[in-house]
């Protein structure tokens, strides 16, 4: 995690209930400034992060956490990568175009 990602936890003790926040930006900038993938792709990369934030946040373990997508359309291949620290990194691989407005 950069220095301007963030991960908090919190607790309602009297609910029993926990969560955690976090931001990613300083990441995910990273993770699109040397690639030019359609907004759908930027979007699914975003929540890929996320999610593999959290895991490497919630599980107790040392070492690196693969969150990966591959099929057959046009977007091959998402893949985070993320590890016990919060350093995360992350690809995508498209065989064809990816209109913007693609869900």
């Amino acid at each position: 995690m950069s220095n301007h990602d963030q991960l908090h936890r919190y607790l309602f003790e009297n609910y029993a209930v926990r969560g955690e926040l976090v931001t990613v930006s300083e990441t995910y900038q990273q993770i699109l400034n040397n690639h030019d993938y359609p907004a759908p792709v930027q979007k699914l990369l975003g929540e890929l992060l996320v999610a593999t934030s959290l895991l490497t946040a919630t599980l107790k373990f040392d070492g690196d956490i693969t969150v990966q997508l591959q099929g057959d359309g046009p977007l091959k291949l998402a893949v985070i990568n993320g590890n016990n620290r919060q350093e995360m990194r992350g690809v995508a691989r498209t065989q064809a175009p990816i209109a913007d407005d693609s869900t």
